[in-house]
């Protein structure tokens, strides 16, 4: 009995691993400056478990999260550590309103900066349609992200049936 809870448990925690998604910061343009930020992540929906990452050259730029006022600001004091790969990934791990700037002379001044609204991760629901809701809809992660959830699920049924039986 212990084992089937044990592998319950494992299959209730699949979707949340497989429905996350990777937002690549400025999508084809990266992190860097002439993008205007604001306007990428209004069509976003950001959710606990999901990923951002920022790509740029490494030496040109740089990723710090601020707090509200820092980014109105573009104070680059910050406590948390300042990111400097050129392909840096945060996992968003908490609900709630996130900042981050380029911390490399007045690039946030020129608008290297970025603000987005994280929401509670979702409970499992059917595949969006192509055309419909906010977000990257119709876009080939979430289309793959659908597909392997929905491809798991039914998987990890069958699996649980056999074993159960």
């Amino acid at each position: 009995m212990a084992l089937k809870l044990a592998i319950f448990i494992a299959m209730a925690t699949v979707p949340a691993i497989v429905g996350a998604t990777d937002f690549i910061v400025g999508d084809k343009d990266g992190w860097k400056l002439g993008v205007n930020y604001t306007e990428w992540a209004e069509d976003k929906d950001f959710r606990v478990g999901d990923r951002i990452v920022f790509n740029y050259v490494k030496g040109k730029h740089n990723v710090l999260k601020v707090s509200g006022p820092a980014f109105h600001s573009c104070n680059k004091t910050a406590s948390s550590p300042l990111l400097t790969t050129g392909n840096d990934k945060i996992e968003l791990t908490t609900a709630g309103r996130k900042w981050y700037i380029c911390a490399i002379g007045d690039h946030c001044d020129k608008g290297m900066k970025l603000l987005i609204d994280v929401d509670e991760a979702e409970t499992p629901a059917p595949a969006p349609s192509p055309t419909g809701g906010k977000g990257n809809s119709g876009s080939s992660a979430n289309i793959i992200a659908s597909f392997t959830y929905s491809y798991l699920v039914g998987l990890a049924a069958i699996w649980a049936m056999v074993i159960m039986f």
